[in-house]
């Protein structure tokens, strides 16, 4: 009972990442996959997530998505790659363990 609730709980908050900004969700979810296979991921996935969500903030001026890099937009990118990538990293981990 106890992973089926964590799993809800995890959809439930990669879907709002992806209804606040999919772009930076997705990048989430591709590096939360391939974090999968990297050694010392509980290390490699909160400093990706930094990088991402930095990546994101200078990349969005420039396809015209943000004005300009700012504080409120990076705290909303990082919660969108960080509710992706650690969730799907740990529910993936939880599913291996429980199998």
């Amino acid at each position: 009972m106890e992973f089926e609730t964590n799993v809800a709980i995890s959809a439930g908050l990669m879907v709002a990442a992806f209804v606040l900004d999919w772009p930076r969700a997705l990048a989430g979810v591709i590096f939360g996959v391939l974090s999968r296979f990297l050694p010392y991921a509980t290390v490699v996935i909160p400093l990706g997530v930094v990088i991402i969500a930095v990546g994101g903030e200078f990349i969005y001026p420039l396809i015209g998505r943000t004005a300009a890099p700012s504080l409120p937009s990076f705290a909303l990118g990082l919660f969108s790659v960080a509710a992706t990538a650690s969730n799907l990293y740990i529910t993936i981990r939880n599913l291996n363990d429980r199998l």
